[in-house]
């Protein structure tokens, strides 16, 4: 690749961006590592959380790995080597980012547990530092993994889709696992502590009483900070892959720099980075340290945005067409804090609702998840035309697409501070450690916030990256139309419109039923033993961290295997036209329904802290009222809705991966 016309060589400043932040992921971790943990009772509830969520993860990952070794076989019988060891790629390198993101969030949690005892500042810095190692790791490893892809593909003659989209698909179907897995742990064990303990026995959050309370903090480690670094590493690699594919087909319009195009883009992504949050660090009120931290951050990276498109690319339409999808994704936390905000009209409304019964508040919330559901489709659709229209070409979108994830390093390190501080607010509750409750407060407030902007940042992002896959798809399998007055075709779009639900069905199934026996352990550990509730003996948590890991790997890969055999099975009798039309309908029904989930659970979250804020605490009927709400909101915010887009990016790159085999050998193809 000629790089001498260029002021800079596009290698050195992707090269740079990773070296960089490999040094401060390894100051930052040292920072966090370094800090001794001094109280003993601190320590005491940090390695019951700690042992919890490694032995989780551990059980999880061994069983995940029986899985992805089983698709790589497959793959290289049907496929070859090549794409399956990019698919093993793919798959390590997204099992790492969880790991990554897991290790150092449980470090973190009593480091700033400790820290706020001295100031909210420290609290937050700590937090922060914990933080952003995840974002950061989840970045570099999408950039190195892609470097390695490129490297190949630039050397290589003749391009392989497969060996590509194996890549894409190893980090995609890997992270549903995770998120799945994940979320039926954190969710079963927050559920259960919340029925017997707040409703049955009026416990407050986090009392060291509740035999599920430390269940609950594994899950926020295991679920939000394991489970959202690998939903954002594989949104990333196939945003990266996908950009790749289309890019060959301008390679004579931009010459071999347009391999290196969305490489560049989040390398400037990872800078804006560092300079986010080392900005952030320096201000001590939560609230102006985030929202500083963001615009930071958008600024810093529209300039590169700029400059990428300009200097390298030679093409300003570009930049107009990332910075429309950097823009889709700062209102995507306009309408999230709209619909979720604790401040805002419908949680107020669902408030005044959950008054007269839980019944009522959840009328509210679901008929406010309906409504939330459709401006943010109409975002990414707008700027998905826009883009299209102001560059003339496909390659747009790729641009736009790329500008959705440029933010993914700082989001990300703020969405882990979340459950960070969460966990380190439940570690001093439990441990009695501190009475600093409003500095807590004060973090825990924040968290709650960049957490809601994380969900909304994902659904953009994601529903983008499964816009720009189906291209991707028709791309590769020749642009044949899905003719809807073939009923094979529409059947497709019916069957791909139906299967999320049947997806979101199982997982809330598996909720559902680890939950009840969750709720039943409680319950007998009360009953059996009084002293637990008298404050006299400790409860058993490990059983409860048992219950939750053991139900929850045991149910977490049917609703993904129903999935993907569907499609798959369905490509295989009628062929790629008639899945086209499948793939279709699951787009427009995941992002749907994997955003009406979203915001709907964080509304009702919001309705129950609206509670815990107000002056109507001692109001039991409105306690239960908001507490229901909240537990089944719960499951579909943070594992229903992320899985789900997580879904039809894993689906869309399976049918990319397998395309050759299926234009091939269908046996009906139509």
């Amino acid at each position: 690749m000629n790089t001498t016309e260029y002021p800079v060589s596009p290698e050195l400043i992707v090269s740079a961006s990773v070296l960089a932040s490999i040094l401060t992921i390894t100051f930052l971790t040292l920072r966090v590592i370094r800090q001794k943990v001094r109280d003993p009772r601190v320590s005491r509830i940090a390695g019951y959380i700690e042992s919890g969520a490694s032995a989780f993860l551990r059980t999880e990952y061994s069983v995940i790995m029986v899985f992805d070794a089983l698709l790589a076989l497959i793959l290289f019988i049907f496929l070859g080597f090549k794409t399956a060891v990019a698919f093993i790629l793919g798959a390590a390198l997204s099992l790492a980012s969880g790991f990554l993101g897991m290790k150092i969030a449980v470090k973190a949690n009593s480091r700033t547990t400790e820290s706020v005892n001295g100031s909210v500042s420290k609290g937050l810095k700590m937090a922060l530092s914990g933080g952003s190692v995840i974002g950061l790791s989840v970045t570099s490893l999408s950039l190195l993994g892609i470097l390695v892809l490129v490297s190949l593909v630039g050397s290589s003659s003749t391009l392989e889709i497969g060996f590509l989209t194996g890549y894409a698909m190893g980090a995609s179907l890997t992270a549903v696992f995770i998120q799945i897995g994940g979320g039926i742990f954190t969710k079963s064990a927050d559920i259960g502590a919340d029925i017997v303990g707040k409703i049955e026995y009026r416990l407050p959050e986090d009392d060291p009483r509740n035999p599920a309370v430390i269940a609950d903090l594994v899950g926020d480690n295991v679920g939000d900070c394991a489970g959202r670094g690998a939903d954002l590493f594989e949104t990333l690699s196939g945003d990266l892959v996908t950009s790749i594919i289309i890019g060959l087909g301008f390679i004579d319009k931009y010459g071999y720099i347009v391999l290196l195009f969305s490489p560049l883009f989040l390398s400037i992504g990872i800078l804006s980075t560092l300079i986010s949050i080392f900005t952030a660090m320096r201000i001590s009120d939560p609230t102006k340290s985030f929202l500083i931290s963001l615009f930071v951050s958008t600024v810093s990276s529209s300039i590169g945005l700029y400059f990428v498109s300009t200097v390298f690319m030679k093409d300003i339409t570009l930049f107009y067409a990332g910075f429309s999808g950097l823009l889709v994704t700062l209102l995507m936390a306009l309408v999230s804090n709209h619909y979720t905000g604790v401040n805002s009209s419908p949680v107020k409304n669902m408030f005044e609702s959950a008054k007269r019964g839980a019944a009522i508040n959840m009328i509210s919330g679901f008929a406010y998840g309906l409504r939330g559901a459709v401006i943010p489709v109409f975002l990414v659709s707008v700027s998905a035309i826009f883009s299209y229209l102001v560059t003339g070409s496909i390659y747009g979108l790729v641009a736009a697409n790329i500008g959705t994830d440029i933010l993914i390093g700082t989001v990300m390190a703020w969405d882990a501070f979340g459950p960070i501080v969460d966990n380190a607010g439940g570690i001093n509750e439990m441990s009695g450690a501190s009475s600093h409750n409003e500095a807590f407060d004060a973090l825990d407030a924040i968290g709650n916030t960049t957490k809601a902007y994380t969900k909304a940042f994902a659904l953009a992002s994601g529903t983008f990256t499964a816009f720009i896959a189906l291209m991707t798809y028709y791309h590769v399998v020749g642009k044949r139309p899905v003719d809807l007055t073939n009923p094979f075709h529409t059947a497709g779009l019916l069957i791909g419109i139906a299967i999320p639900f049947l997806f979101s069905s199982y997982i809330m199934s598996a909720v559902n039923s680890t939950t009840m026996v969750m709720v039943d352990e409680v319950r007998r550990q009360f009953r059996e033993n009084p002293k637990i509730l008298s404050g006299h003996d400790p409860p058993a948590y490990d059983k409860c961290v048992r219950i939750a890991t053991l139900k929850a790997l045991k149910q977490m890969a049917i609703p993904v295997l129903i999935a993907e055999a569907a499609f798959i099975g369905f490509g295989i009798l009628f062929g790629v036209n008639a899945l086209a039309g499948m793939l279709i309908g699951l787009l427009g029904s995941s992002a749907i329904l994997g955003i009406k989930c979203i915001l709907m659970g964080g509304a009702f979250d919001n309705t129950k802290k609206r509670f815990e804020l107000s002056n109507n605490n001692g109001d039991e009927f409105l306690q239960s009222a908001v507490v229901t709400g909240d537990t089944f909101g719960d499951p579909l915010k943070d594992v229903v809705g992320p899985s789900l887009t997580i879904l039809m990016k894993s689906i869309i790159m399976t049918a990319l991966t397998f395309e050759t085999i299926l234009l091939k050998y269908a046996i009906f193809p139509v």
